[in-house]
């Protein structure tokens, strides 16, 4: 197995697995056994727990953006409304892996406000979830479909919009389901671009609630055996 190949693979692992069982809740030795890797080749990848939870959310994120476009290059949506459409799709938790990157996205917004290190990964996570819908802004500035308005503060808004509403989803809100969700972040981002009408969101299935992990259950662990002194 090649190097990249194996970082790969604790990264598929991390990700996985942190999104099962929280940051704190997870060992490094779990996730290495996980991906079919030592937990010396893992410090040897990954020097603490920190620049890991960075490197799986940057690889998350890859991932994910990989994904979207695929999707909607399969379905030729290219205009600037349906690409901010498409975004917003992006941006909530409507299948398993959406959930798995918000809860381990979660993870990391919990811990950068006493970590320096994780700061910056977020505030590049943030820069980086938001770039696509800056430039389909832009665009559709350019092209006469959206008013004039400031790109980044745009996306700004719906990103803080968007987040908050993923939480109450996340957290199973019974009064507040994901059509809901995606309905009203449709409208209000609209509203900001000046957008006349409804912003053309795909034919897709939305489930009713957020749906689960798709991850297996973490197996039991073992207590360590008492000794007598």
């Amino acid at each position: 197995m090649t190097s990249p190949d194996t970082r790969t693979r604790i990264l598929d692992s991390a990700v996985e697995l942190i999104a099962r069982d929280g940051y704190d809740g997870v060992r490094l030795a779990e996730i290495a056994k996980h991906a079919g890797a030592s937990t010396a080749l893992l410090h040897y990848h990954f020097a603490n727990r920190a620049q890991l939870l960075a490197a799986a959310i940057t690889h998350s994120l890859d991932r994910e953006r990989a994904r979207a476009e695929r999707w909607s290059s399969d379905r030729h949506r290219s205009s600037p409304a349906e690409r901010v459409a498409d975004q917003i799709d992006f941006w909530l938790p409507i299948t398993p892996e959406d959930v798995r990157e918000w809860l381990l996205w979660g993870e990391l917004e919990g811990r950068a406000v006493r970590d320096d290190d994780l700061a910056r990964a977020l505030t590049d996570l943030y820069t980086r979830l938001r770039a696509p819908l800056v430039d389909a802004v832009a665009t559709g500035i350019s092209t006469g479909d959206f008013a004039p308005c400031d790109p980044e503060e745009t996306a700004a808004v719906a990103h803080a919009l968007l987040g908050g509403m993923t939480v109450r989803l996340l957290a199973r809100d019974p009064g507040f389901t994901l059509p809901t969700a995606r309905e009203l972040a449709g409208r209000h981002v609209a509203l900001a671009l000046g957008y006349p009408g409804p912003l053309p969101f795909a034919e897709r299935d939305v489930p009713l609630h957020v749906p689960g992990t798709g991850i297996a259950p973490a197996p039991p662990r073992r207590r360590a055996a008492r000794t007598r002194g």
